[in-house]
């Protein structure tokens, strides 16, 4: 009896966790959901299934679910989260041990973390979320003013006006700090070269991307990434 009510306790601590990951996720705090997300996983699998690494996925999911849930009541379109599903779907179900899936879970609330910002959105005219959305789908792409006026077959003087008066700065500024902030994001989570990123995050002139981040951030790609050592998912 005394190893069920342990067990019992150690279940209703996870849910606790589970509940401080999400809101922690939904106020945007990062240090305050990998807190949360270490102590979570430190305690472990129930045991129900058989096979641990399996067990690992299927609880990966359920947190997946219960992340997106939050997100959603918050105000974020699915639209916004279906790409980040996308990834970790693959992510998880791919995952070879348990030790993949311990840093999943810590690049999944981060990555979950940071789309709290977006939640705004819904609040912009149809234009003007349309070009926050592709934005967002692929940032690899030359989102400049022209190209998104051609996309969308409207004046570009008349787009330019219509988004710094919704958004309170240029498509420009908006494009560069959603760049910035992906590549921050891949430096934190990922182990992937610089000069991956950077061409992934739309500035495939590592030495201009390098300047561009320093000056948004104030550190160099490489001092980011080591001033995050301590909460950067560990290789294994």
């Amino acid at each position: 009896m005394p190893k069920q009510k342990a067990a019992d306790q150690t279940e209703q601590r996870r849910v606790e966790l589970m509940d401080h990951v999400c809101y922690s996720i939904c106020i945007g705090n990062e240090f305050q959901t990998l807190r949360a997300v270490r102590e979570r996983n430190e305690l472990g699998m129930p045991g129900r299934i058989p096979d641990e690494l399996t067990e690992w996925k299927y609880d990966l999911i359920t947190q997946k679910a219960l992340i997106m849930q939050s997100l959603h009541e918050i105000g974020i379109p699915v639209s916004l989260l279906d790409r980040t599903n996308t990834e970790f779907i693959r992510k998880i179900y791919g995952a070879a041990d348990t030790g993949e899936c311990l840093r999943i879970s810590e690049q999944m609330a981060v990555r979950f973390c940071r789309m709290n910002s977006l939640k705004e959105v819904r609040r912009y005219s149809m234009l003007v979320q349309k070009v926050i959305q592709e934005t967002d789908r692929d940032l690899s792409q030359p989102l400049t003013l022209q190209y998104f006026s051609n996309m969308l077959n409207v004046n570009s003087s008349y787009l330019s006006n219509l988004f710094s008066k919704e958004v309170g700065m240029t498509l420009t500024e908006y494009v560069t700090a959603q760049r910035i902030s992906y590549a921050a994001d891949q430096l934190l989570t990922t182990q992937q070269p610089i000069k991956t990123i950077a061409k992934k995050s739309g500035i495939p002139d590592v030495q201009y991307f390098s300047r561009l981040f320093k000056r948004r951030t104030g550190q160099t790609p490489s001092q980011y990434r080591e001033s995050y050592e301590k909460i950067l998912p560990e290789n294994q």
